[in-house]
């Protein structure tokens, strides 16, 4: 009996060598094509992230400067509104005077 359960126990021990063998083997190569995989994706990833960042950047970029065309266009607004009221004021000022004038003549006239 001892030595059937011997030479039991030896074969089973071969077999559960022979299978961790294969899960070793088994293991190597799972981990080196899940590495070669992650190295891919990330590489991707990283593409990605790249133009992502160029987007954000020429966007930002596009909201300045959109920003300050309105910006420039408010204040060449408001530089020409101010030129023609000032312009308008002057010529309003003008006629008054020379309707001043002409009513002093008519005075001296009627004198």
């Amino acid at each position: 009996m001892a030595v059937t359960s011997a030479v039991t126990d030896l074969v089973k021990s071969v077999g559960e060598l022979a299978a961790s063998l294969f899960n070793a083997v088994y293991t190597i190569f799972e981990t080196f094509f899940t590495g070669v995989f992650h190295l891919f994706t990330g590489f991707f990833a990283f593409v990605v992230d790249i133009f992502q960042g160029v987007l954000d950047v020429v966007g930002g970029i596009g909201k300045f400067v959109a920003g300050n065309i309105v910006m420039l266009g408010l204040i060449g607004a408001a530089g020409y509104a101010y030129v023609r009221y000032t312009a308008q004021g002057q010529i309003q000022g003008q006629k008054a005077k020379e309707t001043i004038q002409a009513a002093g003549a008519n005075a001296k006239k009627n004198t």
